[in-house]
């Protein structure tokens, strides 16, 4: 059997000890803070990068280093024969596109796999290509049924400022939502993010975010996430959750690199579509 490491992004939300203990293997992307760079959990921790933008500060992203994931997958096929490497969705970063094209140099020793997918839900495809690698599953085949799954998250943003601050949205958009108490959801979906939805309140927003996520026709099809960015009441949010799917859900982080583009204070609701192997 193949040796196969597998290879993530920061957009997959996992902390150092967290990928080391699950055996993956992580290029950090950076960030760019007063035009600066720093290199995500290397540089500056997920707290430090939530205290900045509180003080105003703006936060940019970019994706990785082609030249730091080449390095990477050298190193890498120096102790395995094969590796598969599952990036930030297609439709959020063009770090697939350029990996796929890089990875034409390797011989079929690097398969790039485009999940359209962010944060926790990666992890959640991680876990499902490692059993298929246990199991024997070529790389070809897994890449098929991974690139087969899908994931729906209903993000609710606490602030506008930080959406206005990256240039997300416009000053004047901004404006009119706060006078008028709207809340956004955005939705990211078939790995593009959009506007899912708009309402006055903030309890109105959950409510939404849940019903939204819940719409599907089987519910034992999926799995499902609740994730967030520095808030302390999680468990609020994940006992609510729980209480309408009527099941447990998994517990993420929005962690540095997403968390620039939404703000501290964000929370999601996602569901990602269970692998059947």
């Amino acid at each position: 059997m193949s040796k196969i490491a597998i290879m993530l992004d920061s957009s997959a939300d996992l902390s150092v000890s967290e990928a080391k203990e699950l055996g993956y293997y992580v290029v950090r992307m950076p960030l760019e803070i007063n035009g600066k760079q720093y290199i995500e959990e290397i540089d500056v921790s997920d707290k430090e990068v939530s205290n900045l933008m509180k003080e105003g500060n703006v936060v940019k992203t970019s994706q990785p280093k082609l030249g730091d994931i080449i390095d990477m997958w050298e190193n890498l096929l120096k102790t395995h024969d094969e590796i598969i490497f599952i990036p930030l969705s297609s439709g959020l970063s063009g770090t697939y596109q350029s990996a796929k094209m890089a990875s034409l140099e390797f011989n079929d020793k690097v398969t790039v796999i485009d999940a359209k997918s962010a944060c926790c839900p990666i992890q959640k495809l991680a876990k499902y290509t490692k059993d298929m690698i246990d199991l024997g599953y070529s790389s070809k085949e897994i890449k098929n049924k991974i690139e087969d799954s899908n994931m729906f998250c209903a993000l609710i943003p606490d602030d506008l400022a930080y959406l206005k601050r990256g240039g997300r949205i416009s000053s004047a958009a901004a404006a009119i939502a706060n006078v008028l108490k709207i809340v956004p959801i955005l939705k990211v979906d078939n790995g593009i993010i959009d506007v899912l939805g708009k309402v006055r309140t903030k309890r109105k927003a959950i409510q939404f975010a849940i019903e939204s996520v819940m719409n599907v026709d089987n519910i034992d099809d999926y799995e499902f996430i609740f994730t967030a960015a520095d808030v302390t009441n999680v468990d609020d949010y994940v006992i609510e959750f729980e209480n309408e799917l009527k099941r447990k859900v998994t517990i993420g982080n929005i962690k540095s690199i997403i968390m620039a583009h939404t703000g501290p204070g964000t929370i999601g609701f996602a569901r990602v579509k269970k692998v059947k192997y």
